[in-house]
């Protein structure tokens, strides 16, 4: 039994010399301020008029920077085991594998023109809508 209490507070006081080592009021400060300041970046991004696909990528750049700030410094994951930074690298590869999927089916729809009525477009191929034909 003493045994497992020794093996606890071992770990207890590794886990606390990780969080501790440093001043952790002007980490999370500094934090604080780079989230400030990547929030005046994403609100002059957004009065910009950046062509649309680049607009996604700038946008998506700035929320992955702000998360990994969120995940690294408020979540603790900096100084966890290994076994949770896998855990966060499955959880960005899935997110990956989502946004992946969502704009490979967006990409590959086919463009709907107000000028082509609805019966035309119901009846017609979808390569007969693409080309205008019938």
């Amino acid at each position: 039994m003493t045994q497992r209490t020794g093996h606890h507070e071992a770990e207890a006081s590794r886990t606390n010399h990780a969080f501790t080592h440093g001043d952790p009021l002007k980490m999370y400060l500094m934090v604080f301020g780079a989230l400030l300041l990547l929030l005046v970046v994403t609100f002059f991004a957004a009065q910009f008029k950046i062509p649309e696909p680049f607009s996604f990528l700038v946008a998506l750049s700035i929320a992955v920077v702000k998360a990994v700030l969120v995940i690294l410094f408020f979540m603790h994951v900096k100084d966890a085991s290994r076994v949770t930074w896998v855990f966060c690298g499955c959880s960005f590869l899935w997110l990956a594998i989502m946004l992946a999927l969502t704009f490979g089916d967006y990409l590959t729809r086919i463009p709907v023109s107000k000028e082509v009525p609805l019966e035309q477009m119901t009846s017609a191929t979808p390569a007969a809508q693409v080309e205008g034909g019938h």
